[in-house]
């Protein structure tokens, strides 16, 4: 015979007390990773159709130097890249006549490639990407023969 050491209500609640605590230990193992900038396992074009980026700096390089080019109103322009092919364009600032919003195309040969063609058509290496931050460098050739290239910073909104 078996002389239980303690009363079935205690046993309850230690089973209970063991479940609970059992429960609060898996869950919060399944907190990691949870970080929503976290791009662990995440392709480039996962990680560009990831969130809403914001643009913040465009500039040129040339025999000058280095050059910002985009106006002030043009910062917080954003780029949601709603699919594989389609991205949202909006201005949040009107600068001109330009519409408020439109969709543009973008495209990667493959999901981690190294390349995308985003703005204006063409093929932008991509320079750092990141859950917070995004660069992309054009090289162009200029008529005189330089290599210059524009840079492309965009930011988590």
């Amino acid at each position: 015979m078996i002389i239980p050491i303690f009363g079935t209500e205690m046993m309850k609640k230690i089973a209970f007390a063991v479940a609970l605590a059992a429960t609060a230990f898996i869950a919060s193992c399944g907190k990691e990773g949870n970080d929503p900038d976290d791009i662990t396992g995440k392709t480039n074009q996962e990680i560009f159709m990831m969130k809403t980026w914001k643009s913040v700096s465009f500039t040129d390089s040339s025999s000058e130097g280095i050059i910002e080019t985009m106006g002030a109103c043009d910062k917080d322009d954003t780029y949601t890249f709603t699919s594989t092919s389609k991205c949202l364009w909006k201005a949040n600032k009107k600068c001109n006549s330009e519409p408020d919003q439109e969709e543009i195309d973008w495209s990667m040969t493959s999901p981690d490639a190294k390349y995308v063609k985003f703005l204006h058509g063409y093929d932008w290496f991509i320079e750092k990407i990141s859950g917070t931050d995004i660069v992309l460098r054009y090289y162009y050739q200029t008529h005189q023969g330089d290599i210059n290239t524009w840079k492309v910073t965009l930011v988590k909104n």
